[in-house]
């Protein structure tokens, strides 16, 4: 199989256009969790996501939350009050993979698994030129961790 590459470039086609609502990128990723204060506590602690919006309902449970990573938006929800989705587990196979960029593979594999992460696939480079690692979250939820590797040894 041969790959074409606009001028031998993977990331030719990205833009750099604004959001029309400031601090919002393209895309903003909806998840699902039974606990979501857990969940802002796991992201916040194990890869350093920020906590934008944390909305309790009622009863002081938390419904809702907004986390930004370098530009990322992610929410999390509890099940049931946007959708009909529940909670990917660590049973259940995975839709998707995250792919997410970090200072530093091997401390964040770390960090994930000291809060309960599971490592599925070691640090290994890509034809892209990452070094790349996968882990399960505690929740069931799939990341791929990736720095640029230039050396690509």
């Amino acid at each position: 199989m041969s790959v074409t590459m606009p001028d031998g470039d993977w990331f030719a086609n990205v833009e750099a256009r604004p959001h029309p609502w400031p601090g919002l990128g393209w895309n903003t990723v909806g998840l699902v969790y039974d606990d979501v204060d857990a969940a802002v506590e796991f992201y916040a602690n194990a890869l350093g996501m920020v906590p934008i919006a944390v909305l309790p309902d009622e009863d002081g449970h938390t419904f809702f939350a907004r986390m930004r990573y370098r530009g990322t938006n992610i929410t999390l929800n509890r099940p049931g009050w946007d959708s009909d989705l529940n909670q990917t587990t660590a049973d259940s196979p995975p839709h998707f993979i995250f792919y997410l960029y970090v200072d530093d593979v091997a401390s964040t594999v770390a960090a994930m698994e000291a809060r309960g992460g599971t490592g599925v696939m070691s640090a290994a480079q890509t034809p892209w030129g990452d070094l790349r690692a996968r882990v399960r979250d505690p929740f069931g939820y799939l990341w791929d961790l990736a720095q640029r590797n230039d050396s690509q040894g």
